[in-house]
């Protein structure tokens, strides 16, 4: 009943702005072709289509996610049937981002994909890498589960919102108002995960930009050195890293590092088109559970320190190689 007056809000705005969206889709459409000829504008009408395509998404996730809940909240089947509404809709919405900004996909590493399931620590650039794990890890290993550890504001999208919920999801203040809370959830979700769901956490805690790698430079100057250490990264912060691997039940740890999405957390940049027809590469590799520091008071840092200096190096590499 806590999420009822969110949703109250969200599911009803998302109805009426839907077709209002699409009624107004053509008239809109020509206009952004005019306004597109402005060099910062270029790509205007794949934007306006996305944002277009999303609400789609959105009201049929909706209701597929209301029918499962009318169908299976009794069955052994409900997490299943949630799971596959949650990468449909992740893996329906890359793809259509992919045909209209023209994007290509390339992966190394895919030996680390088969296997134990993971916890998956992945590099934060953009909003689009929310549905990375779910289109290039989960999907080919039968449409694994992934419980995320993602930011609340994420729940103004119904869809994700209702099906993260069903899904043990955790949504975190970054503002740091109940961080005690989180961490104790972040070890819940981690401890009772199954051995058939994997588990995902973004170390940097928000994405990356130079922006906000000034800000901590001037707020936190003991953090400097680390900036320094990583320029294309933010520092991991190890609270939550910490919750999730004292309580892993036994899992493999796989690092996700991507180049490619940078262009796309920014509006101005997206915009402009200058990352219209660019290659996503991404790149896995995998750390047994054995190989896991086991005194992790002591050795934690240390170790996620180290591959976070792998994860620097990758991305270096990835963004001067040519695509697979």
């Amino acid at each position: 009943m806590q999420h009822l007056p969110r949703r109250l809000i969200s599911i009803p705005a998302l109805f009426i702005l839907t077709p209002l969206c699409l009624i107004l889709y053509v008239p809109l459409l020509v206009l952004c072709f005019l306004f597109s000829l402005h060099p910062g504008l270029r790509t205007l009408p794949q934007a306006w289509s996305f944002v277009c395509a999303y609400l789609i998404f959105e009201c049929l996730g909706v209701l597929r996610l209301f029918w499962v809940w009318l169908r299976y909240s009794n069955s052994e089947q409900w997490i299943y049937r949630n799971r596959l509404i949650q990468i449909w809709w992740a893996t329906g919405l890359l793809r259509v981002g992919a045909i209209l900004f023209r994007l290509t996909f390339s992966v190394s590493g895919k030996e680390a994909i088969p296997g134990n399931s993971a916890i998956l620590l992945i590099r934060h650039a953009s909003l689009g890498d929310t549905v990375l794990p779910l289109e290039f890890f989960s999907e080919p290993r039968n449409n694994e589960g992934v419980r995320y550890v993602i930011k609340k504001e994420l729940r103004i999208s119904p869809s994700l919102d209702i099906a993260a919920h069903r899904l043990n999801t955790v949504f975190v203040d970054r503002s740091g108002s109940n961080t005690q809370a989180e961490l104790e959830r972040i070890a819940e979700i981690a401890s009772t995960a199954p051995a058939d769901e994997s588990l995902m956490i973004y170390p940097e805690g928000t994405r990356v930009t130079a922006s906000k790698r000034a800000h901590l430079e001037a707020k936190y100057p003991d953090l400097r050195p680390q900036l320094a250490r990583w320029p294309d990264l933010l520092p991991p912060r190890l609270g939550g890293i910490s919750a999730m691997l004292t309580n892993n039940p036994g899992k493999d740890i796989v690092f996700m590092a991507h180049v490619g999405f940078e262009g796309l957390a920014d509006l101005k940049e997206l915009l402009s088109g200058r990352s219209r027809g660019g290659c996503v590469k991404i790149h896995f590799w995998r750390v047994p559970f054995e190989q896991i520091p086991q005194n992790l008071a002591s050795e934690l840092e240390e170790f996620i320190f180290a591959q976070w200096d792998v994860m620097q190096a990758t991305v270096q590499k990835l963004r001067h190689s040519d695509p697979l």
